[in-house]
């Protein structure tokens, strides 16, 4: 009968320390992959903050782009009237 008692009891903590043991490595797993995610997501952000900067710095180009051709093309009206349409 004693043989029986010990024999269940070794079995039940086997199966606890298998459990518990199950539990900690997927725990720790969990946390390596969420570094290696969390990293990626960094990685990620920035590349888009960088592009979000380019994208800022050609939009103003083309902006300042855009007046000066409105300027230029202005001049030049105003001299092709003066030339070529002059009253008189």
């Amino acid at each position: 009968m004693e043989t029986i008692t010990i024999t269940l009891i070794l079995s039940i903590l086997a199966s606890v320390i298998s459990v518990l043991n199950l539990v900690f490595n997927r725990k720790d797993k969990s946390n390596k992959d969420g570094e290696k995610d969390g990293y990626k997501w960094g990685q990620i952000d920035a590349k888009l903050a960088s592009i979000e900067k380019t994208l800022a710095k050609i939009e103003e180009k083309l902006d300042t782009y855009d007046n000066e051709i409105d300027s230029r093309i202005e001049k030049a009206l105003k001299q092709h009237i003066a030339v070529y349409h002059k009253k008189g």
